[in-house]
């Protein structure tokens, strides 16, 4: 962690309050899990390639999200699902052929028979291996949608049945600028109603048509509870100062050569996110690929343990990466632009209504 001390300039001394900003009432609104933001214009999102899903892949663990182009989009997850971008007319047969192979898996490692169920409206299958594994996997709106669960217990499977059941009946298409007033989960191409109490962690991830240096990760998960004392999680973990600390610990080990704080003592600002206490930090880095800096904004604020799912932990980063934009002929944004932006955005956060 010493790496990280020196990066923030000793930001353990957090304080002061960053600019307020507001979003343009003309930029739309999109959803994450059960909040909301405001995008500057046209996005392209993340989610995995339908050609990375099934290649050589363990069953329900896939590789890294990507944007459409191919590009990697770090730090987006929905681990409650896999989900594609739009398939091609070429993948929707590989994709039925891909499902059969899921099942034909599951019987090998089991050495029994699943049974099919009806998916409904959607082209799919719907299946359960009794007492053990379930699973759900369907196009929905051209989108490949996988989920399973495996129990342990009889209650275990019959509460993931009736979760079968509520996918096939309520799942369906989202475009990206709808925002659903229900309660539910916003994930990328789809919205899961829900009854607003089950447990979620997603983060999606946006990249800027007009601004490709651009890309906006937000993360919405129930709010984590409070550690007790004998608990083996610290008790300051789940504080701001420390969500802080562990993304740009995560941030330095995996591909910069160096970070600095753009800003003076204090490098943690306070400042509200969601309509919660929060803390922001904005530092300039240097990738392990490059040569000069880009900019990254992060963002964070402690959800209420008490209301886990009407106010869930969140954080929000706003990164650059200019070779995006250079190499489309497109100029990057300034420091100061990529910190408005950042800020305009972090005004925007909020939860959906009716959450």
């Amino acid at each position: 962690m010493h790496k990280i001390w020196t990066a923030l300039l000793v930001a353990a001394l957090s304080g002061g309050a960053g600019c307020a900003e507001i979003a343009p009432p003309e930029w739309p609104k999109a959803c994450v899990g059960r909040l909301q933001l405001n995008l500057p214009g046209e996005a392209d999102q993340a989610a995995y390639l339908f050609k990375d899903m099934f290649k050589n892949r363990a069953q329900y663990s896939g590789p890294f999200m990507r944007f459409p182009d191919g590009e990697m989009a770090e730090w987006t997850d929905f681990p409650i699902v896999d989900i594609t971008h739009p398939l091609t007319s070429d993948e929707k047969p590989e994709a039925l052929k891909a499902f059969q192979a899921i099942l034909d898996r599951v019987e090998k490692r089991n050495k029994a028979k699943v049974e099919k169920l009806p998916t409904g409206k959607y082209i799919g299958q719907a299946w359960i291996l009794p007492n053990r594994r379930i699973g759900l996997d369907v196009i929905v709106n051209d989108s490949v949608f996988l989920w399973g669960l495996e129990t342990e217990s009889e209650v275990d499977f019959t509460q993931a049945n009736e979760k079968l059941n509520s996918l096939i009946n309520a799942l369906r298409p989202r475009p990206l600028f709808d925002v659903p007033t229900e309660t539910g989960l916003c994930l990328p191409y789809l919205f899961i109603p829900d009854s607003g109490q089950e447990k979620h962690a997603i983060a999606m991830t946006y990249r800027l048509k007009e601004h490709p240096d651009i890309t906006i990760n937000l993360k919405s998960e129930s709010a984590a509870s409070t550690p007790k004392e004998g608990d083996p999680i610290r008790p300051d973990a789940v504080t701001n100062d420390f969500q802080t600390d562990l993304y740009w610990g995560a941030k330095l080990a995996s591909n910069l050569k160096t970070a600095r704080s753009l800003w003076h003592l204090p490098a943690k600002r306070s400042m509200q996110l969601a309509g919660r206490a929060g803390l922001e930090t904005f530092l300039a880095v240097v990738r392990l690929d490059a040569t000069e800096e880009d900019y990254i904004y992060h963002a964070v604020a402690r959800g209420n343990p008490d209301t886990p799912e009407l106010a869930p932990d969140v954080r929000l980063v706003v990164e650059q990466k200019k070779q995006n934009a250079i190499k489309r002929g497109i100029k990057p944004l300034t420091q100061d632009e990529v910190l408005k932006l950042a800020r305009q955005i972090a005004a925007s956060v909020g939860a959906r209504k009716n959450q």
